[in-house]
């Protein structure tokens, strides 16, 4: 037989073969897109870290991107988070709620920052007197459902300290953690979630010296954060909303980073413009990180991940605080 290849018949071949080939083509590159997406491991909610500016505050500029960066590049968060986004819904306008509800719904977003000053947009009539919210009152307003609430004994803080207690033998001020229990529950979830990182011993055991640094970051993170409570650097927002049953309830959500002076440098990164009159009573503008609030979403993750939202709340604060660093 014959099987010599010629011009003349790779001419025919591809003079009548030609949709063949391109059809095989295609059939290989789509088998191997399918095979290459449905094998490549997946960032988890958890492994991702989201940040939201609200309406009302100015344009995230560079000094913002590059302190979010830093955060990320000088070990921040815990070795669980790969990825980090930003959502500046400041110009948004009529559709930042439908932006914030399709973000949300993928369970994308961490933290928010939302000033408590005057919005405007909210202007309502009472006994003859015009009225405003603010932009954290009427955001919680909207989204309290999507929010972690810091207060109460099922609240973020309290939550916070009884996962910790969980594992550091009931109290995690003292600082000794439970080993084995942090690596049964690592094992665990790496099993369910198949997480490809970790295929060998030798990974497995890298990937615990991370999680052991994890739960010593929030530990740490708890105890400074309420030092910083305590000392004034940030506050707790309260606000009052109605229940199912039209009663009126106190709840907090926000942080309010920059209570006092000593947080004003927190402009350089976000902020807001405000309207002031001077000592002739002329209206003039400031920008101003007074009273600059971060929530905390709620999202549908993994026990514990939550709380890589305190880490960076304390990371603002640390760069921005004039008291801690002029300690």
């Amino acid at each position: 037989m014959d099987a010599k290849i010629t011009k003349k018949r790779l001419s025919h071949m591809l003079s009548y073969d030609w949709l063949k080939i391109i059809g095989a083509c295609i059939v290989a590159i789509v088998v191997w897109t399918l095979v290459f997406t449905t094998s490549a491991t997946r960032i988890t909610p958890a492994q991702q870290f989201s940040v939201f500016s609200y309406k009302g505050n100015t344009v995230l500029g560079t000094k913002f991107h590059d302190s979010y960066n830093k955060a990320f590049n000088n070990g921040v968060f815990s070795h669980e988070v790969l990825e980090l986004t930003t959502n500046d819904l400041t110009t948004a306008n009529e559709y930042l709620h439908t932006i914030l509800e399709a973000r949300l719904t993928t369970n994308e977003g961490d933290v928010i920052f939302v000033a408590d000053a005057p919005d405007a947009d909210t202007e309502y009539e009472e006994n003859g007197e015009t009225k405003t919210l603010t932009y954290f009152q009427s955001f919680v307003g909207s989204w309290n459902y999507r929010l972690m609430r810091l207060d109460g004994e099922d609240g973020f803080f309290a939550n916070m300290e009884s996962y910790l207690n969980s594992y550091y033998n009931g109290d995690y001020e003292a600082g000794v953690l439970n080993k084995s229990l942090v690596e049964s529950s690592f094992r665990a979830r790496i099993k369910e979630n198949k997480d490809k990182r970790y295929k060998n011993e030798a990974q497995i055991n890298a990937g615990l010296e991370g999680e052991y640094d994890r739960f010593e970051k929030y530990r740490t993170a708890l105890i400074n954060f309420n030092e910083y409570l305590a000392k004034g650097y940030v506050t707790l927002t309260d606000v009052t909303l109605q229940n199912a049953n039209g009663e009126s309830v106190t709840r907090t959500y926000g942080i309010n980073l920059c209570p006092t002076e000593s947080m004003e440098g927190l402009k350089d990164m976000v902020a807001y413009v405000e309207k002031v009159k001077d000592e002739n009573g002329a209206t003039k503008t400031n920008i101003t990180a007074k009273n600059m609030n971060v929530c905390l979403f709620d999202l549908e993750v993994e026990e514990g991940f939550q709380y890589e939202g305190l880490l960076y709340v304390n990371y603002v604060i640390e760069s921005y605080c004039t008291e801690l660093q002029n300690k």
